[in-house]
């Protein structure tokens, strides 16, 4: 092929890409698409689901009525093994990463000299009555919006007293305590509901998400972990209730023959001391029937072969 040809062939490839360019102009002044108002079809968002229905709410007694039936070393056993990693009980004790509890009842909110207090914290106003310690300890982030402490809470009413009580013996002269009125009895806790319903609608991220926050404290959970407190909760669903060898339990639990079953560990995780009265376990339990299954549902997880699903 001479050079001619070559230039003819570019020619044409030139004027092919000219006219394409041409038509194309042409085409959007001749033809002009409107824009679209709306979608032809409408797509709506899902709805939120519905929230879980609560049961009937169980009648709390009075923190008066608590408090005169309250024991003040169970509280010292569950501060000192829960809140004792972010606080300091003794007099003129240094603050760690929450502020010295010495004198707290009684005294205002803010009741550290020289301690940095969130902003919510040094607006409430006041002093610490048995009252507010009690809404505290139910839900610090509820009593105190932007709290900087991130325990999520106590829901056991009569562990919240026993705390108070210890907390109340931390002075040198203790505020009295309140009165108790007569009040009505309180509802009887029935049945635990049935758990294969909650179990099948369970969340296993949320039992994470709690576990995180109160049962790592004390355990671990990956394959091979070590004991800390508690033991290693690997492979715990279907194991032996004294499952972790070389652990230390307490001799309620290494009488409890059989696995952990869905039902054992439902009732363990509602009150740990009922199930194995002289555990070792401070952690006085998880009353919400669906937290727990939630719970249940990620310690399930934690297997290479987790066990079927009632």
């Amino acid at each position: 092929m001479d050079i001619r040809e070559i230039n003819k062939f570019a020619a044409a490839v030139l004027v092919s890409g000219i006219v394409f360019f041409i038509a194309g102009l042409v085409g959007d002044l001749v033809v002009r698409v409107p824009p679209q108002k709306q979608l032809a079809i409408k797509i709506e968002p899902p709805p939120p689901p519905p929230p879980p229905s609560a049961g009937p709410a169980e009648q709390v007694p009075s923190i008066a009525a608590r408090l005169a039936k309250a024991d003040p070393a169970a509280g010292e056993a569950f501060a000192k093994k829960i809140c004792g990693i972010c606080h300091t009980f003794t007099d003129g004790g240094k603050a760690v990463v929450g502020p010295n509890l010495y004198n707290v009842v009684g005294g205002p909110h803010a009741h550290m000299a020289g301690f940095n207090y969130s902003d919510g914290m040094k607006s409430k106003a006041g002093n610490w009555t048995f009252e507010d310690l009690d809404a505290w300890l139910t839900k610090p982030s509820a009593y105190v919006p932007g709290t900087r402490m991130t325990f999520p809470g106590l829901p056991d009413a009569q562990m919240r007293a026993n705390v108070i009580a210890f907390l109340r013996s931390l002075s040198a002269e203790p505020v009295p305590l309140p009165p108790v009125t007569q009040e009505a009895a309180p509802a009887r806790t029935g049945e635990l509901p049935a758990l294969a319903p909650l179990l099948a609608k369970a969340d296993p991220k949320a039992g994470e998400a709690f576990a995180k926050t109160i049962c790592m404290i004390c355990h671990t959970v990956n394959e091979g972990g070590r004991s800390i407190i508690g033991p290693n909760l690997y492979n715990v669903v279907g194991g032996p209730h004294a499952h972790m060898q070389g652990f230390l339990y307490s001799e309620a639990m290494k009488a409890k023959t059989g696995p952990w079953t869905y039902e054992d560990l439902n009732r363990w995780l509602y009150k740990p001391a009922e199930y194995a009265p002289g555990t070792k376990m401070a952690f006085p339990g998880i009353p919400d029937a669906q937290l727990r299954a939630n719970v249940i549902a990620w310690l399930r997880s934690l297997s290479a072969e987790p066990q079927p699903l009632p």
